[in-house]
């Protein structure tokens, strides 16, 4: 055997054996699925961990690291907004008395009646110290008559500022059926050292709930009272690749929060 063929017998071992540290059968055996993990662990004693199979556990530890990292932030998030859940006789106390009017109807076309938001669910919170309404539960439609000066609308402007203070409702013709806020529920950041909580408060969608029943007629039980989701707020949905998911501790609000 010559020198050469000595060397390029070395050469090819060498090869070998490298490409069989880059990876082996176990890496195989995990591919496949089909393997348990007492398999795998035997024929890692018996073969040895590949390249291939420390890269790849590096990268489950990198995963595991980012996920936890990702959990922390959302924990983090999630402890930095407030909520709380005005009843209806919470409003109207912060009403002095009066309730706040949510919606007009005007019925000028009896087949397709336009129903106008006049007190934005974030306005409200906004008049109530906080920042965004999570969830708004409204009225079944009152009577011009009996909504005409007897209700407070807080105003957004178009470029989007709210008033700083309600105004009564007017109706001289008395010609609008409204709809009032039975209940809302509004939420606030806590402190805006907390990176990304204000955007991601800001990207929950109201969620609007329309009760249908006679107002003011009489019902056996709250859950006798028909509902339904009513014409929504323009969702953020969309504005991400995959669409916006409403954050589960956006529909789990609590009961109770802070003090008015």
């Amino acid at each position: 055997m010559t020198f050469k063929t000595l060397l390029f017998s070395f050469t090819l071992i060498a090869a070998i054996e490298a490409q069989a540290a880059v990876k082996n059968l176990c890496d195989d055996m995990i591919a496949s699925g089909k393997s348990t993990d007492n398999q795998i662990k035997k024929c890692l004693a018996k073969m040895g961990e590949s390249d291939t199979y420390k890269e790849n556990l590096q990268k489950k530890k990198w995963q595991a690291d980012a996920d936890s990292a990702k959990s922390a932030e959302t924990a983090a998030k999630k402890a930095n907004i407030v909520s709380k859940k005005f009843s209806s006789s919470e409003l109207d106390d912060a009403g002095f008395g009066k309730s706040f009017f949510a919606m007009r109807v005007d019925y000028s076309n009896m087949r397709k009646p336009k129903e106008k938001r006049i007190t934005e669910g974030d306005a409200l919170c906004k008049y109530l110290g906080f920042d965004k309404a999570l969830k708004s539960i409204v009225s079944a439609e009152i009577m011009p008559g009996d909504a005409n000066k007897n209700g407070l609308i807080v105003d957004t402007s178009f470029l989007g500022v709210v008033s700083k203070e309600p105004e009564l409702y007017v109706d001289k013709d008395e010609k609008y059926t409204v709809r009032k806020y039975v209940e809302v529920t509004c939420a606030k950041v806590k402190s805006k050292e907390v990176a990304g909580t204000e955007d991601e408060l800001s990207k929950v969608a109201e969620d609007l709930i329309v009760l249908n029943e006679t107002f003011n007629a009489p019902k056996s039980d709250d859950k006798s009272a028909a509902q339904n989701d009513g014409p929504r707020k323009p969702a953020e949905d969309g504005k991400t690749t995959n669409g916006y998911k409403r954050p589960d501790w956006a529909t789990q609000v609590p009961t109770q929060g802070i003090a008015k």
